[in-house]
């Protein structure tokens, strides 16, 4: 697969218009720009200069963006590329997402002809997003083209109508179950997400931030984990109920970000630190919780043995997400997928049947028997990925 590093963008009649917040034409290219494109040639008539240049938002200045009058120019401007040289076009005024475009650049290669693609999902199918040599992405791009898809879902088209933009903000939200399916557990995927898009969709078009929501959830995890210390069934078993609603809420602040363009690298680290924080809490007032019901101080000392754990577990993973190679990717959503928030469904059910001390001892030697499975499994992948490296 040739890597595509440059995007050809035509006329965006309605690049002004607002997507939770972000200008069409910006958001097209924050898109591009996160799966790797680092130059743009903008299509725009010199009466819409003006409004592409509002359009651009955080683009408007920067020096990988060119403004050309015919994407022709792409060619023949100054600082121009190559006939052969790969890239993406969008023709139309497209609402799309990342994942979108990663899907594409991977079927790059398997499609023989000029062209690979997807034409919009709206009713005209009025859109094209497309791959191939800049040469043969310059002329005419019919939406029956060899290698051109339709579009089931997004891209989506904005063809002026008022109800185009509510269409779009929602088969964008829609789409985030779609985006994170590699890295979620089963339940998490099937329960979880299916009520997070539609709490991000309603958030996506207030002013509450990400890091909001995160520091919200925390002080939400934070309370479950008091609720859990205290003996009585039911306030561990509110605090068990409260705690699911706390794992689902986990995904908003990230889908929010993404619906909002509003990723970061601060972002990211407050989530796992307040992740980590939060599930720390839980194992401490589970296992005080315990202490308190049964008056066995076995509990308090096996403090002590969790923490440990799960520091181990911590240390492990990060040396997982370390592995290089070809396989690296899948490799990494597969730890993520077992590292994930299901286990609040297993305490839900045992706190049900007031049975919380089998979570906590199962947890206390699962977390070493986890990081040990783990260690050895990151060395065979290593293995692997050095093997073929070292025959590459």
């Amino acid at each position: 697969m040739k890597l595509i590093e440059t995007a050809l963008i035509g006329n965006c009649s309605r690049g002004d218009d607002l997507i939770f917040g972000r200008r069409l034409l910006e958001r097209a290219l924050m898109v591009c720009q996160r799966v790797g494109i680092k130059r743009f040639f903008v299509e725009t008539t010199p009466e819409n200069r003006p409004r592409t240049l509002r359009a651009l938002g955080s683009f408007r200045e920067r020096p990988e963006v060119t403004l050309v009058s015919s994407l022709g120019e792409a060619l023949s401007g100054k600082s121009p590329i190559r006939a052969e040289t790969p890239c993406v076009r969008l023709s139309g005024n497209l609402v799309m997402s990342r994942a979108q475009l990663l899907k594409l650049f991977g079927r790059q290669g398997q499609v023989h002809g000029e062209f690979a693609g997807l034409s919009s999902a709206d009713d005209e199918h009025s859109g094209a997003l497309v791959t191939g040599p800049a040469a043969a992405l310059l002329g005419a791009i019919p939406g029956g083209a060899r290698g051109i898809e339709p579009g089931t879902y997004l891209p989506f088209a904005l063809n002026g109508r008022v109800e185009d933009r509510v269409e779009a903000e929602l088969r964008l939200a829609r789409s985030l179950s779609r985006e994170t399916e590699a890295t979620d557990g089963p339940l998490a995927r099937l329960l979880d997400r299916r009520v997070s898009w539609r709490i991000s969709y309603r958030l996506a078009r207030t002013g509450i931030t990400p890091n909001q929501v995160t520091l919200f959830n925390t002080a939400l995890g934070l309370v479950c984990a008091w609720l859990f210390a205290l003996p009585s069934y039911g306030w561990r078993l509110l605090a068990a109920a409260l705690f699911l609603l706390s794992v689902t809420l986990d995904g908003v602040d990230g889908e929010l970000a993404r619906l909002k363009m509003a990723e970061s690298e601060a972002g990211r680290r407050l989530d796992v630190m307040t992740d980590n924080l939060v599930h720390v809490a839980i194992l401490v007032g589970l296992l005080v919780g315990c202490y308190r019901a049964a008056g066995t101080r076995a509990y308090l000392y096996l403090i002590g043995v969790l923490l440990a754990g799960f520091g181990l577990c911590a240390v492990v993973v990060e040396r997982a997400h370390r592995v290089d190679g070809p396989q690296a990717e899948r490799w990494i959503q597969a730890v993520e997928r077992a590292t994930g928030r299901d286990f609040a469904y297993i305490l839900f059910v045992l706190a049900v049947l007031n049975r919380l001390a089998y979570f906590v001892w199962g947890t206390a030697l699962g977390t070493y028997v986890f990081a040990a499975l783990l260690w050895w499994l990151t060395g065979r992948q290593r293995k692997k990925a050095g093997s073929v490296l070292s025959h590459a």
